[in-house]
């Protein structure tokens, strides 16, 4: 978890406009762009694309369309950009289901390894561990040791998303059982968590967590990672509670575009999303959100914390 965390990091030296002017200067677009998002209009994923779209098509000189896939736990979006032009006018959506998906899916339609070359990341999301005030539990460890004695009641959003992702890694790590209780959407897997419908909650840090907290509805217990998270700075940290690396996860989001696209199309693209993250404008709403905005250091360091997902999540998926 470290060294993937650390592969996430921005480093200085590409903060550097320099740099990236010398990028776009190699490659530019000559077209409009097409970013292809596998989930649908107006959800989270789709908010963080257009958000940084906003700001990634002037650092590029050019025009990015994006457009809704949804469907298949994001998969139709994927196939979409890896079915197109290897030019570099072609974008996907990136993030944790690129690694699911090869072993959730029997149809996934291409190569995880050879046919994705990750770009960039963009965003990184902390992942919180809630409880319902109505089931009685306080910390992390009463959650383990509840888990241990019965399966324990677990909201979700679906098959593949960080509410099915975050308990599968706690619970196969700790020890311990759950039942994922499915609702449509994460929007109502946490009402039915604020009712007492169930248990417990694994969800990416977000703006609305905080209030039904103070409410005295639920407690927030954790945030699965090393360090805590701005969005909530009272709420300790998985590695503050003992808890080793291996039970450790962020949600993520970023870019790719179809291997085989020109080198100098993906270090432009890569320069391009480290001077959109610049922009205070972009990095307040994305904050504001509960978002931390973070670049790779280069596309390599993101196609290799890309593929280092791909083997976790198929090793941590394949027996279930």
């Amino acid at each position: 978890m470290h060294l993937a965390r650390r592969s996430l990091l921005l480093a200085p030296a590409l903060a550097a406009l320099p740099a990236t002017a010398r990028a776009q200067a190699a490659w530019s677009p000559s077209r409009p762009v097409r970013f292809f998002v596998g989930f649908g209009a107006g959800g989270p994923s789709d908010t963080i694309v257009r958000l940084v779209s906003e700001h990634l098509a002037p650092a590029m000189g050019g025009t990015i369309v994006v457009e809704n896939k949804p469907g298949a736990s994001g998969n139709l979006g994927t196939q979409a950009a890896v079915q197109a032009p290897a030019d570099g006018h072609t974008l996907g959506f990136a993030g944790i289901h690129l690694a699911t998906n090869p072993v959730m899916l029997p149809q996934l339609g291409y190569d995880p390894r050879a046919d994705v070359r990750v770009v960039s990341t963009f965003t990184s999301v902390p992942i919180v561990v809630m409880a319902s005030a109505k089931s009685g539990i306080t910390s992390i460890a009463q959650l383990v040791e509840r888990a241990k004695q019965r399966a324990l009641q677990v909201s979700s959003g679906g098959v593949g998303t960080s509410s099915h992702l975050g308990p599968t890694l706690l619970f196969r790590t700790l020890g311990g059982q759950f039942e994922p209780v499915q609702y449509r959407s994460g929007a109502d897997a946490f009402r039915a968590l604020v009712a007492g419908e169930t248990e417990a909650f694994f969800d990416p840090a977000s703006s609305y967590h905080a209030p039904a907290a103070a409410a005295g509805s639920i407690r927030i217990l954790g945030v699965m990672q090393d360090s805590r998270t701005p969005a909530l700075p009272d709420v300790p940290s998985f590695a503050e509670l003992g808890l080793p690396p291996s039970a450790m996860m962020r949600s993520w989001q970023g870019v790719f575009v179809r291997s085989g696209t020109p080198d100098a199309a993906i270090r432009a693209w890569h320069a391009g999303v480290v001077q959109a993250l610049q922009a205070p404008a972009l990095r307040q709403r994305l904050q504001g959100l509960g978002i931390e905005p973070v670049a790779s250091p280069d596309p390599d360091a993101a196609q290799a914390y890309y593929l280092s997902e791909v083997e976790r999540w198929g090793r941590l998926l394949r027996p279930a």
